[in-house]
Parts: C-alpha cells; structure tokens; sequence
C-alpha cells in the first residue's frame, strides 16, 4: 500500500476515534434535549457570568476554538448560537459564532476533501459529467 493511502486511512481512523469518544462523552453527560433548549444555560448563568468577568478575550479564544472543533465533529449550529449570544451579547457573539462556524466549515471541507476526493472521482465522476451535459444543455 502506498504511504499516503496509509496516512489517509491513519488519519481517518483517528479522526473517527475522536468523534466517538467526543460523542460518547458529550452524551454522557448531557442529553439530546439540553441543545436544543436554553435551559441548560440558564441553570449555569452564574459560572458563565464569572467567567465572562474574569477573562473575556480568553473565553472568546477557547469558545471560537471550541466552535471549530464542534464543526469538525459534525455539531450542529443551535447550541453554539444560543450559548454565543448568551455569553457575548448580539454582535460579539454573533461575530464569534459566525467566525467559528465557517472556519470550522472550511476545515471540514478540506478534511472531506483530502479524505474522499479520490474515492469520489473513481466512483461519481462519470454520473457527474452525465449531469453536467444535461443540466447544460436544457439551461434556460
């Protein structure tokens, strides 16, 4: 086997490891309910305001690297939207979180990319062309 199909099938081994552990702690100790309501930010308003005190650029930094990493896992956007705009107000958060969620979009394309650019032009480039002619063809 070739050395970069072997570092391909490393990394993705790797990086499917980290998903589940990351979804295995994350369920552990919250439940699909809690994202989707703001109730569990509710309950920890107190520790967040503390730190939002104490440290206000680093929490940026740790929630914007946080936001990243959440993408990179698949995370959806809901929790990190309500817990920004909690945390950071209407423009900070919505700066950090819109800032986070497309570099963590674009780190995830790039991980897609890398990973499955080959398989898919073996597979699918054939239908895609069949596509393209059509769709050019009939264009309006």
């Amino acid at each position: 086997m070739e050395k970069s199909k072997k570092g391909k099938i490393t990394l993705g081994l790797f990086y499917l490891i980290l998903v589940s552990l990351f979804l295995y702690f994350l369920f552990s100790k919250f439940s699909f309910e809690d994202f989707n309501s703001i109730k569990i930010i509710q309950s920890n308003i107190d520790k967040l305001n503390s730190l939002k005190d104490k440290n206000h650029i680093l929490l940026g930094l740790v929630f914007l690297i946080f936001t990243i990493l959440w993408v990179l896992f698949l995370g959806f956007g809901t929790p990190i939207a309500l817990i920004g705009g909690f945390i950071f107000g209407k423009w900070l958060g919505t700066f950090l979180v819109t800032l986070g969620l497309s570099t963590g979009a674009l780190c995830l394309y790039l991980v897609g990319k890398y990973f499955f650019y080959d398989f898919l032009k073996k597979n699918y480039y054939l239908n895609l062309n069949i596509w393209k002619k059509f769709f050019l063809i009939n264009n309006y």
